[in-house]
């Protein structure tokens, strides 16, 4: 027991608990026996090579969460549907797209739904024949990695037991399971915002221009995964800097700009791309205009979460399904919508976009109310128009709960200790924040908020790390049995 105690010290340097002192532990224990017998030289060999295995393995972040890795991949064989439904048609369409030279039908039905961050991983997988199986497998991969990134940057500002905790937080954290048997993107996306917050941190904590490099391509890539992110750049860009030129510390500043810009640099192939297909600067997709239409309902028990054109309100929770939904989703959208789909993909995009604008001066706080149902479905998935709730949002509120407490006070925290904070901290969260009220204003679910919560554990934990400690005993006083 004194061996594995002397082995399991996370938090300490390599050389406090190094070889040569396990080996002086065995030495002294076995002293007398080693001179007695071979066997028990054998054992003490043996002995040495078990505890340097434990002491490697207990501070090897790849290995701790193994295990993990294969249960996932097992999770996704289970689970796996054995052909392709909702999103994923999309992202194989775009990809055999790719695989044939183009990515958008031009010019007749230009197709900008995502960005081609996930379409290129997948194109020469497919191109290669390989399974769908074996794709889905690469979420496991994916996640794994996200766990691991998130315990080598939490390591980097914290210590290594509070890596360690928050790191299994999220490998047990049950809604990160529910996407990954399906070809989405969210659990390449998770990985990618672990990566970049790991290089952010390289970069502040070690310097050199290889590190600011990498995370401005992951962030960039990020972008291209999910196109929201081009608006969060725009955004973060312009506040780094008016801070660059306002703050007196314009090195701190400077970083994150150049961060920015290479992540620009990144997505201008593909910018460059919409340009030249719609004639439009900036343009990420054509998605968001339909999705801020279903956001800014103005009716009644329509609380911002995205309906099907065809208004047949099959999205998800699907049990107890009614026809009267339906017909009051087709007597308050149906005139709108029909008039709407006569014309190409990037009109209707431009025209959702302006009935979604007319239903936001026309009711603001009707506005105001679905912004709020839309956080409440990030963290606890619900509510949803015109259906029923199920069981299994139970978790979620339990899950979501705890994301909003802890996030209140870690807002607390940080406010109070604004000054102290680290630059990392800081940029990370200001690229979440502004994420995260964008997101707002679509048709939010959970998975929104799920691929940011490395960036919520990174956060949380240097602010466990970095507190006093909390005693909840009482004082020293005398009891009544003293009296």
């Amino acid at each position: 027991m004194k061996l594995f105690n002397l082995c399991y010290q996370p938090d300490a340097p390599d050389e406090v608990v190094s070889p040569r002192q396990i080996v002086n532990l065995l030495y002294q224990r076995f002293n007398r026996k080693l001179k007695e017998n071979r066997i028990a030289k054998i054992h003490f060999l043996f002995a040495i090579i078990i505890a340097i295995m434990i002491k490697k393995f207990i501070r090897n972040p790849w290995l701790i969460f193994a295990p993990f890795l294969i249960y996932y991949a097992y999770f996704i064989i289970k689970n796996k549907w054995p052909t392709l439904y909702g999103d994923e048609i999309r992202y194989v369409d775009f990809a055999h797209n790719l695989i044939h030279g183009f990515y958008s039908p031009f010019p007749a039905h230009i197709n900008l739904w995502n960005g081609p961050g996930y379409p290129l991983i997948l194109a020469p997988l497919l191109a290669w024949h390989i399974p769908v199986l074996y794709i889905t497998l690469l979420n496991a991969l994916y996640l794994y990695l996200a766990i691991v990134f998130l315990y080598k940057t939490l390591a980097l500002v914290a210590n290594k037991k509070i890596a360690l905790a928050f790191s299994l937080l999220l490998a047990l954290y049950p809604n990160a399971l529910s996407v990954l048997p399906i070809l989405y993107t969210e659990a390449l996306t998770g990985f990618l915002v672990s990566l970049f917050v790991y290089f952010v941190t390289l970069c502040y904590k070690k310097g050199g221009i290889k590190y600011l490099i990498i995370a401005g391509f992951v962030l960039g890539y990020l972008t291209l995964t999910k196109i929201i992110f081009g608006y969060v750049l725009i955004i973060c860009l312009a506040a780094c800097l008016i801070m660059l030129l306002l703050k007196k510390n314009r090195a701190y500043y400077l970083r994150p700009v150049k961060i920015l810009l290479i992540a620009f640099a990144v997505t201008m192939p593909y910018l460059a791309y919409t340009y030249y297909i719609t004639g439009k600067v900036f343009y990420w997709g054509n998605s968001g205009g339909m999705s801020l239409y279903w956001m800014s309902t103005p009716y009644a028990n329509e609380y911002g979460d995205w309906k099907l054109p065809e208004l047949t309100n099959n999205q998800y929770p699907t049990l107890f399904k009614s026809a009267e939904a339906v017909n009051l989703l087709k007597k308050n959208h149906a005139n709108e919508i029909r008039f709407i789909l006569k014309h190409n993909e990037i009109e209707q995009d431009a025209l959702f976009k302006k009935v979604a604008i007319g239903n936001i001066q026309k009711s603001p706080l009707k506005f105001a109310r679905n912004y709020f149902y839309n956080f409440s479905r990030m963290l606890f998935n619900f509510p949803y128009s015109y259906s029923y709730q199920d069981a299994a949002i139970v978790g979620n509120i339990i899950t979501g709960s705890i994301i909003l407490w802890a996030s209140l006070a870690g807002i607390v925290l940080t406010t109070l200790n604004w000054r102290s904070v680290i630059f990392p901290v800081k940029f990370v969260l200001l690229i979440t924040g502004v994420y995260l009220m964008l997101s707002g204003a679509l048709s939010s679910y959970p998975r929104q908020l799920d691929v940011v919560l490395p960036v919520l554990l990174f956060w949380l934990g240097y602010l466990a790390a970095n507190i006093k400690r909390v005693d909840l005993r009482f004082a020293a006083v005398r009891s009544d049995a003293d009296i």
